[in-house]
């Protein structure tokens, strides 16, 4: 029987620890958009809570590059790689990976229509399945965008509202029709497939003879924001957008969630289910914190004033 001090004199290679498990997580994306958000917000909210990428986390990303049809057979391919979770980027995603399994934690990053409706979780509270994490329910959002564009300008009588293509006849479309008639307010919605369109698309929306302009959520806008703020603003149109930073780059206001915030709870649902935590019983989450940004350099760019008392709401104002 070796002594204390016999084992302390042993060579190291002897005394060698049991390599690290490495856990894997997939990212399934409609576009890279989703995949840097990742990197930039959740990586480092995983570190922190000590599953750190090239140490002990392992991430593989399948984006659609836009191309939403792609989706289905990512997912497919992403299960392949048996992922101990996979996180699935907004509704097409979330889909889609729940067609590829029913046994590999989904956390929804974020889903944006209502998970019971969907079919996704039998509840909130105890979801029963395989799926579980962050909803950002669109059609209530963009509602709201929808007031705030109208309390900001109320003699702008004629809203043009952009959806993506695949959002016509779904909720979020229904439920911005409904609360502009409920609000009297006169709406005109266009649809787009993406950048390919979006010249065409504005054309259209400036012939309509529009004063203001709704660009709803999705995710394919949020990549393009830069580019379609240049499309508003050449128009003449003051406009509304999903995130904070896309008033940064060049929407007149935005409104919507924390998004810092509300990838560190997707993080926490990533960590929480690599420690074995059952997804069937993590309960799914509203977010709790928003942002109102108002870019009044584009504000002077259209000639037009911002009401002090949306300027006094807004968490951040862009000079």
């Amino acid at each position: 029987m070796l002594s204390a001090l016999a084992i302390s004199l042993l060579p190291t290679p002897l005394l060698a620890q049991t390599p690290e498990k490495v856990w894997r997580v997939g990212l399934v994306t409609p576009n890279q958009f989703g995949a840097r958000t990742f990197r930039r917000l959740n990586l480092p909210e995983l570190a922190r809570l000590g599953f750190v990428e090239g140490r002990n986390l392992s991430v593989q990303v399948f984006s659609a590059d836009d191309v939403y049809e792609r989706l289905p057979a990512l997912a497919v391919e992403l299960v392949a790689t048996k992922p101990d979770v996979i996180v699935a980027v907004g509704p097409s995603a979330i889909r889609a990976a729940r067609a590829a399994t029913s046994t590999i934690p989904i956390v929804m990053a974020y889903g944006g229509e209502d998970p019971v409706a969907a079919g996704w979780a039998q509840s909130y509270v105890r979801p029963g399945g395989n799926i579980t994490g962050v909803v950002l329910l669109s059609p209530e959002l963009d509602g709201k965008r929808l007031h705030l564009l109208h309390e900001a300008f109320p003699t702008r009588r004629r809203i043009a509202v952009l959806f993506h293509r695949r959002s016509l006849n779904t909720p979020t479309d229904r439920s911005v029709q409904t609360i502009a008639q409920t609000a009297g307010i006169s709406i005109e919605s266009f649809y787009t497939a993406g950048p390919e369109e979006y010249e065409t698309t504005f054309n259209a929306i400036r012939s309509s003879g529009a004063d203001a302009l709704l660009i709803a959520s999705s995710s394919v806008f949020a990549n393009d924001a830069a580019r379609l703020a240049d499309f508003a603003l050449k128009a003449g149109l003051p406009a509304i957008c999903e995130w904070r930073d896309m008033a940064t780059s060049g929407c007149l206001i935005a409104y919507g969630v924390d998004r810092a915030a509300l990838q560190r709870r997707v993080a926490d649902f990533i960590a929480r289910l690599l420690r074995g935590a059952p997804a069937s019983e993590i309960p799914i989450e509203d977010p709790t914190t928003f942002e109102l940004a108002v870019n009044l350099k584009i504000a002077r760019t259209l000639g037009i004033d911002v009401p002090t008392p949306l300027l006094a709401q807004a968490d951040e104002i862009i000079e």
